[in-house]
C-alpha cells in the first residue's frame, strides 16, 4: 500500500495559516513528522491560498528537509506546472493529483503528464459531474485509459480514484466505491487510490469510519491511500493488514514497527 500523507493541505485552516504566514519551520516540522510516520509521498495543496506562488514556495520549503517524493494536489494546470518546475530531482517521481475527463482539466494537465511521464491520479468525473453508478464510473475509467494509451503512457503509473461520496448523503456510497474498485482491478491494468476523509464527512467518529473504510478498500485491492499518517491507529491498521494479506514477507515490517513501539492496540 502506497501511503500519501495528507497533512500539508490548505483546506485545513491551520495549514492555510502557516502557508499564508510563510512559516517554513512549521511546514518542515509537519513534513518530517509525516516522513517519520512512514509515508511514501507528501501531498501538497495550496488551493485555498495564493495557489501558484504558494505552491512554488511550499515545494521548495519541503524539499529543503526531505527527499520523499511529492504529490502535487491541484486542479490547476498552471499550479502543477510551477510545482514540477520547482521540484529538485527526478520529476518523473512526482505524482500529479489529478486529471479527469473535465475538458479544461484534461487540456491543461494531460500535456504535463505526458511531458514528465509522472504517475497520475485519474478521477472518475467529467463535465457532467461525478456519476452515481458503478457502470458510468467504469466508462470514464475506460475512456481515460484509452486516451493515455493512445499517447503511449505507461498505465502502471495510473492511479484511478473512483471518488467515494459521503455516507451522510447516501448510505450505499461506500458499497458503490468498493464495487468500483473490484471492477477497475478486473478490467484494467491500473492501480487504485482514494482519499479517506470524504467517506466520513458530516458524521461523528470520523477516524473510526475512515479506518474501517480503509480496511475494506485494501481487501478490495486498493493500491494507495491519501491519509493522516499521524493517526497511529490507522497506521497500525495498515501495517497489520499488510501482514495479514501476505504483503509483508516474514512479517519484517510488522516486527520493525513493533520494536519501535509504533503499533497501537
Amino acid at each position: 500500500m502506497l501511503i500519501i500523507g495528507e497533512k500539508l493541505n490548505s483546506a485545513i485552516p491551520g495549514i492555510r495559516q502557516i502557508i499564508d504566514c510563510k512559516d517554513a519551520a512549521a511546514v518542515q516540522d509537519l513534513a518530517l513528522r509525516q516522513v517519520a510516520a512512514g509515508v511514501d509521498y507528501l501531498d501538497l495543496n495550496t488551493a485555498h491560498c495564493k495557489e501558484v506562488e504558494d505552491m512554488e514556495w511550499l515545494v521548495r520549503t519541503v524539499q529543503e528537509v526531505t527527499e520523499v517524493p511529492l504529490c502535487i494536489d491541484s486542479t490547476s494546470g498552471m499550479t502543477i506546472k510551477k510545482a514540477l518546475e520547482s521540484f529538485k530531482g527526478d520529476k518523473s517521481k512526482v505524482i500529479i493529483n489529478s486529471i479527469s475527463l473535465e475538458k479544461n482539466r484534461l487540456e491543461e494537465v494531460l500535456p504535463l503528464v505526458l511531458e514528465y511521464q509522472c504517475p497520475v491520479i485519474g478521477l472518475t468525473v467529467d463535465d457532467n459531474g461525478i456519476p452515481k453508478t458503478v457502470e458510468d464510473r467504469i466508462k470514464i475509467t475506460e475512456r481515460m485509459v484509452e486516451i493515455l494509451s493512445k499517447h503511449n503512457y505507461d498505465l502502471n503509473n495510473l492511479y484511478i480514484d473512483p471518488l467515494v461520496l459521503p455516507l451522510a448523503v447516501g448510505h450505499t456510497n461506500a458499497v458503490i466505491f468498493f464495487q468500483c474498485l473490484t471492477e477497475i482491478k478486473r478490467l484494467f491494468k491500473v492501480k487504485t487510490v482514494s482519499g479517506l476523509s470524504n467517506i466520513s464527512f458530516n458524521m461523528p467518529k470520523r477516524k473510526l469510519i475512515n479506518r474501517y473504510f480503509l480496511a475494506i478498500c485494501m481487501a478490495h485491492g486498493m493500491d494507495a491511500a491519501i491519509l493522516d499518517p499521524l493517526d497511529t491507529k490507522i497506521m497500525t491498521l495498515l501495517t497489520t493488514l499488510d501482514l495479514l494479506m501476505g504483503n509483508d514477507p516474514f512479517g519484517k515490517k510488522f516486527l520493525k514497527a513493533y520494536r519501535k513501539g509504533a503499533l497501537e492496540d
